[in-house]
């Protein structure tokens, strides 16, 4: 089976980990890099910033359908992409590619935050299977004119995070902590920080310098973003990992959710039934909370117990091994591929 996969392709994002593990699934790849091809240095200029990306954004959805053109893939499988043309996606379905797939990693009919684009959400009904992280969009995306929408977790790729091989002591003096906390700043997440301050915490992430009403909070700011093998160190040396979800994922998960129980920590949680009875098992593989004083008293509990939490953690890990890789979800794409090409997986 040919996939021209259409993604952002960097180290740590979905594309830079998906392609690997659909080529061990028996696929030829191809990647579109519709983020690379949007880039042009006269971008930088604020005065020509928008005539420019309109360029840019033109040629690249050009290129994209000289890809496919070229390439004759079997499947089209965008993550997000959400900068190609209604137009460009028409094209290449009616042209050169026999299945279009899409699997919507953010809000998808959220203009306002750019996380959507008037484009995107005309092309809904072009893909032959929309794949989605969180049940409660799928009847919005049917309302939307999707053909067919399929309900698609979020995952982990245990080769981008794994136990690190040294961990130094200049690492500990600089990661080690009761709480940690890795994400970028948003008002909500720093409401809900602003109530555990006064425990061994750190914030790794950018823009919390947007935080300047909150000094006692910002004391807690480490540094910036880390990825690779510095977030494995950083979770390697952190009893307690918060996350915390944004509006889009409030009733479903994020990456985190996966992400710190595929490593091997323990995960204290935003609730949301999902996370909390499907994905994994509260007070089993998981813990949640809903308020500030859940938070602080199970940041507490678990910080006097700590056999409990890193029972815990096991669970957790070892239901992230089992269910929620990376491959467990392109298995299912792969598959589901298969099946409307009719050919063998």
């Amino acid at each position: 089976m040919k996939i021209l996969l259409v993604c952002e392709y960097w180290y740590g994002t979905g594309g830079w980990q998906y392609k690997k593990y659909l080529e061990q699934l028996g696929c030829q790849v191809e990647v579109f890099d519709f983020r690379k091809r949007a880039e042009h240095p006269l971008n930088a200029n604020p005065a020509l910033g928008i005539f420019t990306r309109r360029l840019t954004r033109r040629r690249m959805n050009r290129e994209f359908i000289a890809a496919a053109k070229r390439f004759q893939p079997d499947v089209t499988f965008l993550l997000k992409a959400e900068t190609l043309f209604e137009s460009a996606l028409k094209k290449v379905k009616s042209r050169f590619t026999r299945l279009l797939f899409q699997w919507y990693p953010d809000g998808p009919f959220n203009v306002e935050n750019r996380n959507a684009t008037k484009d995107s959400i005309a092309s809904i009904p072009l893909f032959d299977i929309y794949f989605i992280y969180a049940r409660s969009l799928v009847s919005p995306l049917y309302a939307a004119g999707a053909q067919r929408v399929e309900y698609l977790p979020f995952c982990y790729d245990p080769d981008l995070l794994r136990p690190p091989r040294h961990i130094s002591d200049e690492d500990r003096e600089k990661y080690q902590c009761d709480v940690v906390f890795a994400g970028t700043w948003e008002p909500d997440r720093e409401k809900w920080l602003n109530h555990v301050c006064d425990f061994d915490l750190s914030i790794w992430g950018n823009m919390w310098e947007h935080a300047n009403g909150s000094p006692a909070l910002l004391e807690k700011w480490r540094g910036r973003a880390v990825y690779g093998e510095e977030i494995s160190k950083l979770f390697a040396v952190s009893k307690i990992h918060l996350n915390f979800l944004r509006e889009q994922n409030r009733d479903s998960h994020n990456v985190r959710t996966l992400e710190i129980p595929g490593f091997g920590g323990f995960l204290l949680t935003q609730r949301s039934e999902e996370q909390a009875r499907e994905l994994f098992l509260e007070g089993k593989e998981i813990e949640c909370f809903d308020s500030p004083e859940e938070l602080r008293d199970k940041i507490t509990y678990y910080l006097e117990h700590e056999s409990e939490c890193r029972a815990i953690a096991r669970a957790g890990h070892e239901r992230a091994v089992k269910e929620h890789q990376a491959i467990h979800r392109l298995r299912k794409v792969v598959n589901m591929a298969s099946e409307l090409l009719g050919v063998g997986t």
